[in-house]
């Protein structure tokens, strides 16, 4: 089963995208690059972490911290994801130990461009995606994360990013 695309859903797409842009320069001024210190196994929990507090969330049907919106705790899946794909790309690619914020988030746009073009030249989604499913995926990585090839943990992260952000969509949060 699948569901089209629409105009409407390209929209929410961009609402996500500058919440996710917003959140992420102002993580950035006071973390700085802290990340390029955890293992990558580390930031794979901290995803997992995310994604088991949106499906406990969904499985109440309510949530306990108010404060803090399911669709925050989306945002932070996707930019932990993304943080993980410049890791990674600082790392493997450029192979550079230094990194300035400019790269960072030059890095940062380059992937939701890619993310975007992905999106919008595949117009359908799966319908019966949801928060389980990406569970699935992250516990199969968490696995295999040891054994993986850059590549491979590269298509990974970006296919969970990818669905994360079209079930956010479907969710309409």
């Amino acid at each position: 089963m699948y569901v089209k695309l629409n105009d409407m859903n390209d929209s929410f797409i961009d609402l996500i995208i500058q919440k996710c842009r917003k959140l992420f320069l102002s993580k950035l001024k006071y973390y700085d690059v802290s990340w390029k210190y955890l293992k990558h196994s580390s930031m794979t929990d901290q995803i997992l972490i995310k994604v088991i507090r949106i499906k406990n969330i969904e499985s109440k049907g309510y949530q306990e911290v108010k404060e803090e919106k399911i669709i925050d705790t989306y945002i932070d899946v996707i930019n932990y994801i993304i943080i993980m794909l410049i890791k990674l790309d600082v790392f493997f690619v450029l192979n550079i130990n230094k990194i300035s914020h400019n790269d960072v988030i030059r890095l940062y746009n380059e992937k939701f461009k890619k993310i975007t073009n992905c999106i919008c030249t595949n117009v359908y989604v799966f319908k019966n995606q949801s928060i389980s499913s990406i569970l699935d995926k992250m516990l199969s990585l968490k696995k295999e994360i040891s054994f993986l090839s850059f590549q491979k943990l590269e298509g990974f992260y970006f296919q969970i990013l990818i669905e994360t952000i079209l079930l956010l969509v479907k969710k309409n949060y």
